[in-house]
């Protein structure tokens, strides 16, 4: 038996125009110990629509990783990547078949391989506002470049939140390491009902704080809302317990040192389903 999780990951085109979320989304959060988990690639938005989630074009050279983290330490998953037909824009789609062991939490993770993205200035503007790129847009300002392209390095990271049994263990609470980063210093399956979930989201191993967080339930129901980061990197979000959630942030910086382009960014997102 296969039970069905999607992740969606905006990879290809470039980025203003690929402003859509990308995600991790498991069909249960909940497996049972041993048993083999489809995943699929996703890309798009949450709900639907026009920009409703697509089968993702798979290329080898765009990842960098699949893992899944446990309480026993961490698992490559990248040999259980599958090409399964055609997907967005003809281009072909993939799966994966993995096996979650158990009992404990763990965290299903993906990185992306870098892409080019070159926007004229005011499209560049536009999209820096739209994702919360401040950083990128103070140094723009400040530098009198607003009126000139922007070209930048992104890529992607997503991350899901898996429950086998009913053991909930602490490394779900724990950063893995991803370059930029959500994190709940919580473990969600411990939470009860109506509780607060506390995240907080890095930066190069570091609380990031400014940061624009956007939540959604990933079956399309209620509003997209929006919080920032504080000081110390965190939010705290009314828990939605019973509804899968999708968090997503954007940040990026310049990048001096890298001729290819003037800046860098990265997506990142988080997928959860309290109890």
């Amino acid at each position: 038996m296969f039970r069905i999780a999607l992740a969606a990951l905006a990879l290809t085109i470039p980025a203003a125009a690929a402003a859509h979320s990308f995600w991790l989304q498991p069909a249960d959060y909940t497996p049972e110990a041993g048993e083999e988990l489809l995943v699929e690639f996703k890309v798009g938005d949450v709900g639907s629509g026009d920009n409703a989630a697509n089968d993702w074009g798979l290329y080898w050279e765009r990842i960098v990783s699949l893992r899944l983290f446990g309480p026993e330490g961490v698992t490559d998953q990248q040999s259980a990547v599958r090409i399964t037909g055609s997907g967005e824009n003809g281009r072909e789609a993939g799966s994966a078949v993995m096996a979650v062991p158990g009992p404990g939490t763990y965290v299903l993770a993906f990185e992306s391989n870098p892409s080019f993205s070159d926007l004229e200035a005011q499209r560049f503007n536009r999209y820096l506002e739209h994702v919360g790129l401040t950083a990128i847009a103070a140094h723009r300002e400040a530098r009198g470049l607003t009126g000139v392209s922007g070209t930048e390095i992104y890529s992607r990271r997503a991350k899901t939140i898996l429950q086998v049994g009913d053991v909930h263990t602490r490394n779900a609470a724990m950063p893995i390491g991803q370059t930029l980063e959500i994190v709940p210093t919580e473990n969600p399956f411990s939470m009860g009902e109506g509780e607060q979930l506390p995240l907080l989201v890095m930066w190069r191993g570091e609380p990031l704080a400014g940061a624009k967080l956007e939540a959604s339930a990933l079956d399309g129901t209620g509003e997209i809302t929006t919080y920032v980061t504080d000081a110390d990197g965190s939010v705290t979000i009314p828990a939605q317990n019973g509804s899968a959630m999708l968090y997503s942030v954007v940040w990026g910086v310049p990048a001096p040192h890298d001729t290819r382009a003037d800046y860098l960014t990265v997506f990142a997102s988080l997928t959860v389903r309290p109890l």
